[in-house]
C-alpha cells in the first residue's frame, strides 16, 4: 500500500515536471529533475520523493472489523540560484506543481482513499558559494479507509485456532 502510493506519486511528478504544461503554467521556471530518494550529486533544481514513509498509524474502525490506515509521504523541493528571488520563486512553483499534481487525483491511482498535500517547512538561505538555496518540505497525508489483508488475516486466524 505505501510503496504503491509512493511509486505513483513519483511517476506522477516525473510526468508533471517533464510536461509541456509545466512550462506553460510556470513560464521561465527551470523544470527540476525528479528523483526517488535524494540524488548523490545535487543539481541546482530538483524534487525528491522520499523513498521511505515517515509515519504509519491506524485509527478506529473504518468499517466493521477493518481499521483505517494513515501514512505520510514526503516530497522535497529544492532550488539554488545566484538571485534570491529566482531561487524562492522557483521553489514556490515546484511546491505549487506538487500540490496540484496530488490534488488532480487525490486517490493516487486508487492506491489510497485520500491524499492531502501540505507544506510543513520551507525557507531560504545563502551558502558559502554566494548562491541562495530555497527548500520546502511537502507532506502528503494518505488514508486508506479499510485495509483488509485477507491472506494475512487468514494466517492470524489459523494461528489463533491452532493455539
Amino acid at each position: 500500500m505505501v510503496k504503491e502510493a509512493r511509486d505513483v506519486l513519483h511517476r506522477r511528478l516525473v510526468a508533471v515536471f517533464a510536461s509541456e504544461e509545466f512550462g506553460q503554467l510556470w513560464p521561465g521556471v527551470a523544470a527540476p529533475k525528479v528523483y526517488l530518494g535524494f540524488p548523490v550529486n545535487e543539481p541546482p533544481f530538483y524534487v525528491a520523493v522520499d523513498e521511505v514513509t515517515e509515519a504509519v498509524s491506524t485509527t478506529g474502525a473504518a468499517s466493521m472489523g477493518h481499521v483505517e490506515v494513515q501514512f505520510t509521504l514526503r516530497v522535497w523541493a529544492f532550488a539554488q540560484h545566484a538571485d534570491l528571488q529566482t531561487a524562492a520563486d522557483t521553489m514556490l512553483a515546484y511546491v505549487e506543481a506538487v500540490m496540484m499534481a496530488v490534488c488532480a487525483d487525490h486517490r493516487l491511482c486508487w492506491t489510497v482513499d485520500n491524499a492531502f498535500p501540505s507544506v510543513d517547512a520551507a525557507g531560504t538561505a545563502a551558502d558559502s558559494s554566494k548562491r541562495y538555496n530555497a527548500a520546502a518540505s511537502v507532506q502528503v497525508r494518505c488514508t486508506v479507509f479499510s485495509q483488509c489483508p485477507a491472506a494475512l488475516r487468514k494466517v492470524v486466524e489459523n494461528a489463533e485456532s491452532d493455539g
